[in-house]
């Protein structure tokens, strides 16, 4: 009980920490934003005349305005502005002018003296002084004015009531704090802007330790965890306490000592009582404790009756049937346990490639179009504008749950222009869509049908050399479904290769085959709409090959309604 224990406030801390590390994510993705904005570069290096044309401009700007209402994690977002650039001498809106008391503040010295952005505890003021100061995340960064040789600091403030609200505190006490700043969010209100209750100095940027600590003067159990953020080189630092844990487990130890000696007392009496007459059956009963006792549960009912020692004995075969019930709980929590950290760690490696910015890809691509597109080339400018256009799709919708038909429909046709300016006379396609179908409402996993096309293109056309064909058809049903079916009149297949594709649409195959693909898209679609929906596939040889995808039809604005 006592590990049990350990590994749930464990999974707390690790709960909080994916929380952070999410949090400090996004706000650094809204630095980047801030940072790249022409429009905020452009007014921030702007002459002005006098503080009226300042704040006619500043008026006119609501991007950060609109970074607030967008990101829940965050609280306040503000923009300090130097006043020799800017001749502001009040606060407006987000942006707040660089005055001597703001110079003298510890946030400002730091930020100004170092190039690197970084996170700090500290004390948060709603604007107008709206509501007391509370203690906060902070998020400091430095936005360059290159143009004018001058910069702006950008601050941003995490939310508490998000984070709150993010990992649910129940019965455990948090803490959680920065560096060797105070404490920025606790379950206890007294324990913001003081010390971290333990000293931490842990070598490494990653620690992680569960147990019975004593904090305080009182045992209790405790997670200790810390990071370092992926952007700065701030130590994130998390303490997690379940109060109720070890009295729990000292009541459990006592109410156990009082039964054993509660059971020795009887048992002590009735042998000395019945010694004689119950000294074998005695006997029988304590060799079979003793096995229970060493973790055998395999015992024989060799002690017939309607007394006390046979009732006993039926006692003790009902606390084996919960004993193993009990491990068998155990076990699978465990399990549970495990397949929940394995999905956190991958959660964190996804949210770390996300950061990758396809746009240098796009800008690119769209250069070797232009040049392609002056040297008359048209083909190879169409081809790559395609490209771009397919991978910009693919890429908006790695992450994404569902898209519209409309969408699809367009990303499909993209890759079969592609393929006919590949093959050119090798291969043609045709599109037909039903025109009782509203494409822009109509929802549908993304990337479920083009991998269809590509078999067909690859597989059903491989040994076709001229006037191969595919036929893209796309309609509802009478009772509201989606199909989608893809013909190619390619080589076919025979019986048994037809029937050995079925046979692994359901269990994926060893080889790099066709098969593979066909198993990801019926899997996905049972794990997404059930196990009554998938593909059915019709082929002959020589004739051509038809995969019929069945999807239920899903309805944006029904769903809304």
């Amino acid at each position: 009980m006592a590990n049990n224990y350990a590994s749930l406030t464990e999974a707390k801390a690790s709960q909080i920490r994916s929380v952070l590390v999410t949090t400090t994510l996004a706000l650094n993705e809204t630095y980047e934003t801030v940072m790249r904005d022409e429009s905020l570069q452009n007014l921030l290096m702007k002459t002005y005349t006098d503080e009226d044309a300042v704040i006619d401009a500043l008026s006119g700007y609501d991007t950060l305005d609109n970074l607030l209402k967008n990101q829940a994690a965050l609280t306040d977002i503000r923009l300090y502005v130097r006043q020799d650039n800017i001749p502001l001498s009040r606060n407006y809106t987000h942006f707040y002018p660089i005055t001597e008391e703001t110079k003298s503040e510890d946030w400002y010295k730091k930020a100004n003296s170092q190039r690197a952005n970084f996170w700090r505890s500290d004390l948060y003021t709603s604007p107008n002084n709206a509501s007391p100061k509370s203690w906060a995340l902070k998020y400091y960064c430095r936005i360059p004015i290159p143009r004018i040789n001058s910069d702006a600091f950008l601050v941003m403030t995490v939310s508490n009531n998000h984070l709150k609200n993010m990992f649910r505190m129940d019965d455990y006490e948090v803490y959680l704090s920065v560096n060797k700043d105070p404490v920025f969010l606790s379950s206890q209100r007294n324990a913001s802007g003081n010390d971290f209750p333990i000293d931490i100095s842990f070598s490494s940027a990653f620690h992680n330790e569960a147990g019975k600590m004593e904090i305080d003067g009182a045992t209790t159990m405790v997670a200790v965890q810390t990071f370092c953020s992926n952007t700065t080189k701030d130590q994130f630092k998390i303490l997690v306490t379940n109060p109720k844990a070890v009295p729990y487990l000292q009541r459990i130890n006592l109410t156990i000592i009082l039964i054993g000696l509660s059971v020795l007392t009887v048992s002590a009496l009735l042998i000395y009582l019945y010694a004689t007459y119950f000294s074998a059956r005695i006997q029988t009963l304590r060799l079979a404790m003793h096995k229970v006792s060493h973790n055998d549960y395999e015992i024989v009912n060799s002690i017939q009756g309607d007394d006390e020692l046979s009732a006993t004995f039926q006692d003790l075969k009902v606390m084996i049937a919960k004993l193993k019930e009990t491990e068998a709980k155990i076990y699978k929590a465990q399990i549970k346990e495990q397949e929940l950290s394995n999905q956190q760690q991958q959660m964190e490696l996804k949210l770390l490639a996300n950061q990758i910015n396809p746009h240098f890809l796009y800008n690119t691509l769209e250069m070797i179009r232009m040049k392609a597109f002056s040297n008359g080339d048209r083909d190879v400018a169409k081809a790559i504008k395609l490209l771009g256009k397919s991978m910009r799709y693919v890429l908006n919708n790695t992450k994404s749950t569902a898209t519209t038909l409309d969408k699809e429909i367009d990303y499909i046709s993209s890759y079969l222009q592609i393929q006919k300016l590949r093959f050119e006379e090798q291969m043609d396609y045709a599109i037909e869509i039903d025109d009782n179908l509203d494409l822009k409402s109509c929802q549908i996993l993304p990337l479920l049908i083009q991998p269809l096309v590509e078999n067909a293109i690859s597989h059903g056309l491989a040994d076709t050399e001229k006037n191969g064909r595919i036929i893209f058809k796309l309609y509802r049903t009478s009772n509201d479904l989606l199909v989608a079916e893809v013909f190619d009149n390619g080589c076919g297949m025979t019986q048994e290769k037809l029937a050995d594709v079925i046979a692994h649409l359901d269990v994926p195959q060893n080889e790099l085959e066709h098969g593979v693909g066909l198993y990801n898209i019926n899997n996905r679609v049972h794990l997404f709409y059930g196990n009554e929906y998938g593909l059915h596939i019709k082929s002959r040889p020589g004739e051509g090959t038809q995969v019929t995808l069945t999807v239920p039809l899903l309805n944006l604005t029904e769903e809304e309604t």
